[in-house]
């Protein structure tokens, strides 16, 4: 019963999703920095701001560029948004865009890892969506305290989910002088790609049968 919900929410989209333009994300990615020197004209600005630093998933500073995915590349309108997460099923990238002199990401492979291989259940249609969550941390220990979405709530709810599950397992380095929090409260900003696995046809094919 819960994969013939999935196949009906997926579906249901199927109209909508298919006239999306291509041009809102890069094909299949490695999610591999780029380690060699940028040419200048390939440099673009902090999305964070000026004199920001950029984190990835592995706590290597990176910089923002022509060949990133537009979803890091843009400039950020919110002041309290610190990370940007992209998970499709063959990639997990993290950027930490703000503030990385006060609070940093742990790197956690092995559970991005795991977050990569829940989206391969979804990978039907050709599909790009986008969450994004608000953190509060313990203003005393500098642990997960409340997490909920803000703005943006991915159009899939097992989507929506993952992206709920995966932010909560998030560790946090905080570099005040006695490990105390500086910063408590932030945004987290998603976007998920799948990628067509089965035809329109197929699909409907396999509803058919469920029922």
């Amino acid at each position: 019963m819960k994969f013939l919900s999935l196949l009906i929410s997926v579906f249901s989209f199927f109209l909508l999703i298919h006239c999306q333009s291509p041009s809102t994300i890069s094909s299949h990615t490695n999610g591999d920095t780029n380690k060699e020197v940028l040419p200048e004209k390939d440099l673009l600005p902090p999305p964070g701001g000026e004199g920001e630093i950029i984190l990835n998933e592995k706590g290597e500073e990176v910089q923002n560029h022509a060949g990133e995915i537009p979803f890091f590349q843009k400039k950020s309108e919110l002041p309290t948004e610190l990370f940007r997460v992209y998970i499709a099923s063959d990639s997990y990238m993290v950027r930490q865009i703000r503030h990385t002199d006060k609070i940093r990401r742990k790197p956690d492979l092995g559970g991005d890892e795991l977050a990569k291989e829940e989206m391969k259940k979804f990978d039907l249609l050709s599909f790009v969506d986008d969450g994004m969550i608000t953190i509060g941390l313990n203003t005393i220990t500098g642990k997960l305290e409340s997490i909920a979405f803000d703005r943006r709530v991915p159009r899939i709810n097992d989507v929506a989910k993952i992206i709920q599950n995966d932010a909560s397992r998030f560790n946090y380095e905080h570099l005040s002088k006695d490990g105390a929090p500086i910063i408590t409260k932030f945004l987290i900003s998603y976007q998920i790609r799948l990628y067509p696995g089965k035809t329109r046809d197929e699909i409907k094919q396999m509803l058919q049968k469920k029922k």
